[in-house]
């Protein structure tokens, strides 16, 4: 595919090169690349893996968290860690205490019978030692991910219980001495009233969905293979554009929009003569926003690192590299998601409970 003219640079051996005129005219180009990971053990999973199906992406993701916590403070980067509030709980008796009061108005968590009685006995659905990683890490923002992993269009869900699992969650951060101001949705599902909702209870950012109708908020049900399919192509081949979003420009948004531009897809072996192009749609993003002083967004799980980890952290590597070279040459910098201004006014005190 041609690159615009307007950005001046063409892809040579896999990668972007900028010409040096349009260096010139970019110097003062100020970029961001933001860093998302939905941090969720099982939690994400429950309603169709189990742990004999995910339990080794589980333990892989807890082997891989302290390896991109490494890499970013070595880096200098910023990342937003989207918290699955119940993964928190030292012990299954606090569990039960804050799914209850999760649950007001709304659904109970289902089978917490199969929950065992801590992090030691169970680490598939316990991770607070993890988080207090995060937490002393510079440069890490802790955002919520709902306490349950509340998925807000699926069948039988209401406002009323959305907001107290969002609203249950909250408390439980600040109680960790966390006030949080950005809200990554459970499989990207959300509608205006959640944006609403999230503003009336303090939040103040969230991770919106790329424009394409093939990524538009859905339940499970209604993400047909077909869904998946362009989505997947569009990771190595260029269906969708850049996704490079300008948050600061939507002055009448409930909360600020900072939209996921890619998900950085884990390494499959079986496709590793793509991975190139896996990289390259990565890189012409970044170098776009970096031109046009917009943000690119990059997401994933830290489970998506639990297989293959080396080959993980090398493509990862490669972006950061990539990152490292425009915050040289035209300003780019590494932000979370809390930091991208947006037309948003001041939020409300948070939820108090």
């Amino acid at each position: 595919m041609t690159a615009s003219p307007r950005l001046g640079f063409e892809l040579l051996s896999g990668n972007p090169v900028v010409h040096s005129g349009s260096m010139r005219k970019a110097a003062r180009a100020t970029g961001n690349l933001v860093i998302s990971l939905d941090f969720e053990l099982l939690w994400g999973v429950r309603d169709h893996a189990t742990r004999e199906s995910y339990g080794p992406n589980v333990f892989g993701g807890r082997k891989a968290l302290p390896v991109l916590l490494e890499v970013f403070e070595r880096r200098g980067i910023k990342a937003t860690w989207a918290i699955v509030g119940a993964l928190l709980c030292e012990n299954k008796d606090e569990l039960l205490a804050r799914a209850e009061h999760a649950a007001r108005d709304g659904a109970m968590i289902s089978r917490l019978d199969e929950i065992g009685a801590d992090e030691q006995s169970d680490p598939y659905h316990f991770g607070a030692s993890l988080a207090r990683l995060i937490a002393s890490c510079p440069g890490q923002e802790i955002g919520t991910h709902t306490f349950s992993h509340r998925c807000a269009l699926e069948p039988g869900e209401t406002l009323a219980g959305f907001s107290a699992d969002v609203a249950s969650a909250l408390v439980q951060l600040r109680e960790w001495g966390i006030r949080s101001k950005s809200i990554v949705f459970p499989r990207n599902q959300y509608g205006a009233k959640h944006l609403e909702i999230c503003r009336s209870l303090g939040l103040t950012h969230f991770r919106g969905n790329e424009a394409k109708w093939y990524y538009a908020p859905r339940p499970g049900g209604r993400q047909t293979r077909a869904l998946r399919i362009c989505r997947l192509i569009d990771s190595y081949i260029d269906l969708s554009g850049s996704n490079v979003s300008y948050p600061e420009s939507e002055v009448d948004a409930v909360l600020v929009n900072v939209a996921s531009s890619r998900f950085l897809r884990p390494f499959y072996r079986g496709a590793a003569l793509l991975d190139g192009l896996r990289l390259r749609r990565v890189k012409k993003a970044m170098l776009e926003a970096a031109l046009t002083c917009g943000t690119f967004h990059l997401w994933w799980h830290p489970e998506n690192f639990g297989k293959n980890l080396a080959d993980n952290v090398a493509a990862l590597t490669k972006v950061l590299d990539w990152f490292e070279q425009l915050r040289d040459s035209h300003g780019m910098q590494s932000r979370a998601m809390h930091e991208i201004k947006g037309g948003v006014p001041a939020a409300p005190e948070a939820y108090a409970a």
